[in-house]
């Protein structure tokens, strides 16, 4: 707060017009490729050394960033119900208004995009809206509604839900299925957005009672549980467009989706959503995590522990606590991960340290402070958790 929510993001330095240079450089052919490792190469390992020294340079200042805000305005709500104490719902509902001040500008509808330009297979202008900065604006507006009841916070949401459907593109699938774009600049088929909009799209259609709304978040999600894979699993990509980063699997995006299924049975109570989130669910118990002894490491990829990432770790709090309650197996979780990511990504300042990676026998610490990507969502994780913690203590378990 005393920072205006303002900082650094690991994506700021890669908008920059050296950055986006050196990314448009093709792979191929095979000369080009290592010309491209040539200038990427050096200049990723001096970020991850002296992340600060090289956003000076590039002349990078901090940033108010849309996404960070929605998550401390939800966390901010959390401390709300935890507490009683009016205190929280202001700091809430003033993070809302900022956030009011600083949507996307020539939409009809409200929508939130990065402050940064960024590379995604196409170049994104900074303040482009994107569903998934959107979809962590309709959370906390939706989590404002539901404190308050005023409903010009459900109007917000039912607007998001217009951009949606108006401003996204929709590739078709087969059997009426739909998926929703990144942005209303491309087309891609990525399915932690297609969720997180059918997502917001299934509760505002319950809310208002539009049968349109639910309809299409059902087909929406519909795509995506076509394409689960045996194994419980769901690739980053559609299988349309899955050479673009093959069989990519992660930690956090893996839990947006998780979380998004288990919200979408919940207003649908379709048990076709319900076997996808316990399929994928049990996946990402045994595939994401290290365990040994009392021990829990969530894995950033299924490669290994390292790189330890602060995003995968507030992730791997934030999806256990919001399943705790009603989920045995989450709960153990949260006890065991939540102290190992204490000891091990908090920093003696208060803050989340960025990165951990291993080269050799040796731990290399990036301790830059990035706030929507670190502390945000680890403000929002670690409200989550104490929720969890208080109701347990209030039914003495």
């Amino acid at each position: 707060k005393k920072k205006n929510y303002i900082g650094y993001d690991p994506y700021d330095i890669k908008g920059t017009k050296f950055f986006l240079w050196a990314l448009s450089i093709p792979r191929k052919p095979f000369l080009l490729n290592i010309f491209r490792k040539v200038i990427l190469g050096p200049t990723i390992y001096l970020e991850l050394f002296f992340p600060i020294l090289l956003r000076k340079v590039f002349l990078i200042k901090p940033k108010l960033n849309a996404k960070g805000l929605s998550l401390i305005a939800k966390g901010y709500f959390n401390l709300f119900r935890l507490t009683q104490d009016a205190q929280w719902l202001k700091q809430g509902e003033s993070c809302l208004e900022s956030l009011n001040q600083i949507r996307s500008s020539g939409f009809e509808n409200p929508c939130w995009g990065y402050p940064f330009n960024w590379d995604s297979g196409v170049i994104v202008p900074a303040f482009t809206p994107t569903a998934v900065v959107t979809s962590a604006a309709f959370d906390a507006y939706w989590e404002a509604w539901m404190l308050t009841r005023k409903h010009e916070y459900l109007e917000v949401c039912s607007g998001i839900c217009d951009f949606y459907c108006n401003d996204l593109n929709q590739s078709e699938g087969p059997d009426d299925t739909i998926c929703f774009s990144y942005t209303p600049i491309d087309r891609f088929q990525v399915h932690n957005i297609n969720l997180m909009v059918a997502y917001c799209l299934v509760r505002t259609g319950q809310a208002l009672n539009k049968s349109e709304l639910l309809d299409l978040g059902k087909r929406a999600a519909d795509f995506t549980i076509r394409e689960q894979n045996e194994d419980g699993s769901i690739y980053y990509w559609s299988k349309e467009q899955n050479d673009q980063d093959p069989n990519r699997i992660d930690h956090y995006h893996s839990g947006f989706e998780i979380r998004a299924l288990w919200g979408i049975w919940q207003n649908t109570n379709q048990k076709r959503y319900l076997n996808a989130f316990e399929g994928y669910y049990s996946f990402y118990r045994e595939k994401l995590f290290y365990r040994k002894d009392n021990i829990i490491i969530p894995m950033t990829e299924l490669s290994g522990v390292y790189p330890v990432n602060i995003h995968a770790c507030a992730e791997s709090i934030l999806l256990s606590a919001s399943l705790a309650k009603t989920n045995l197996n989450a709960a153990e979780d949260l006890k065991s991960v939540l102290p190992w990511v204490l000891q091990k990504m908090l920093m003696k300042s208060g803050w989340f340290r960025y990165l951990i990676r291993k080269i050799g026998p040796f731990e290399v610490r990036s301790n830059i402070v990035y706030m929507r990507w670190g502390q945000a969502w680890m403000f929002l994780a670690l409200t989550q958790a104490l929720l969890v913690f208080n109701s347990r203590m209030n039914s003495d378990e």
